[in-house]
């Protein structure tokens, strides 16, 4: 199995509840990601689907 791809995608900001508002991840998810298994990198990759809002886009805008 490959490798799961890191999913930062270069905004690199973080929300007053320190989530980045880029990928979503939490500031550990991210200091950690390199040191995840595959399971572990999928699990935070089902958190991030959870915390997407539908109404904001990848770079913490509106979409419509």
């Amino acid at each position: 199995m490959h490798d799961i791809k890191n999913p930062c995608i270069n905004v690199c900001r973080t929300d007053s509840n320190g989530i980045c508002i880029g990928c979503k991840r939490s500031l550990d998810e991210i200091g950690d990601w390199s040191k995840y298994t595959n399971e572990e990198k999928m699990t935070v990759l089902e958190k991030i689907s959870g915390r997407r809002n539908d109404t904001q886009d990848y770079y913490g805008g509106f979409s419509f």
